[in-house]
């Protein structure tokens, strides 16, 4: 899964393969669209921040376009993908995971992080970004202040490729460390930041949900709106679920107090 941890351009998640023919149709309907575009992203001009994006004008064909939307590829696991709507400018790839890639863009203007995956690929990591969509759904009352806001979701074509998407704010972490180092430097932060951080995941553990993948990658600190301090962002729900029992949830707060240094017991 993607990581927000500064990297060099790639392309699109090894995954993806030749659009079989009814993607290709479905491709070329909503590349006419303006309202809800499904743009062909330019390459990455060596090095820049932001790629150009290339849009078409025209009007999307829903009735032709609904039998493929309303297929089991399109509205597998609980959520529909449809074209994603609004201009979208592809940055430089900023994580890497197991089933996707995350890239830095704009949405309309807005940055944002694109979390992308081949949704023709195998039913594990299509179903990661599915279930992370959910999570963020049943989330929504904390976004934007504990958690991403979700600026929108989709399906997009990438140099000639078809990925589901899922498009977020972009959280600028101060840490700028990954893995093992970034939990020491998490463990040495204020006592004060620590604590936030498990409240958010107690905030989320009281609606019934678990995050379901503890590690230091997953906890991002950027700077209150005063710039005067830190906060925390949970990020990375695709292992999350909902209705979960007082053990699960028991457990996955004391694997994100050990991740912060903390005692569970304490909280």
């Amino acid at each position: 899964r993607g990581r927000l941890a500064a990297d060099a351009p790639s392309a699109p998640p090894a995954s993806t393969s030749r659009l079989p023919p009814a993607l290709d149709i479905l491709a070329a309907k909503c590349k006419a669209a303006a309202s809800v575009s499904l743009l062909s992203l330019c390459p990455l001009s060596g090095g820049t921040d932001v790629g150009a994006a290339e849009t078409a004008t025209g009007s999307i064909d829903w009735d032709a376009a609904t039998p493929l939307m309303s297929s089991s590829l399109w509205s597998r696991d609980g959520c529909k993908w449809p074209p994603l709507a609004g201009t979208i400018e592809l940055g430089m790839a900023i994580g890497h995971g197991r089933t996707s890639t995350v890239y830095s863009a704009k949405l309309n203007g807005v940055p944002a992080a694109l979390k992308c995956v081949a949704p023709n690929a195998d039913k594990e990591a299509f179903g990661d970004l599915a279930t992370e969509l959910v999570v963020y759904q049943d989330l929504r009352d904390l976004q934007g202040t504990l958690i991403p806001r979700v600026l929108g979701h989709g399906i997009i074509v990438m140099r000639g490729h078809i990925l589901a998407a899922i498009a977020m704010q972009l959280v600028v972490d101060e840490l700028r460390l990954v893995g093992d180092i970034r939990e020491l430097a998490i463990h040495s932060m204020p006592l004060q930041c620590r604590q936030a951080a498990l409240a958010t995941v107690k905030a989320i553990n009281s609606r019934g949900i678990c995050h379901g993948d503890a590690r230091a990658d997953n906890v991002l600190f950027t700077r209150t709106d005063d710039g005067q301090g830190l906060k925390p962002i949970l990020i990375d729900f695709a292992y999350g679920f909902s209705d979960a029992n007082e053990g699960e949830i028991s457990d996955d707060f004391a694997s994100w107090a050990d991740i912060l240094g903390l005692d569970s017991d304490d909280y």
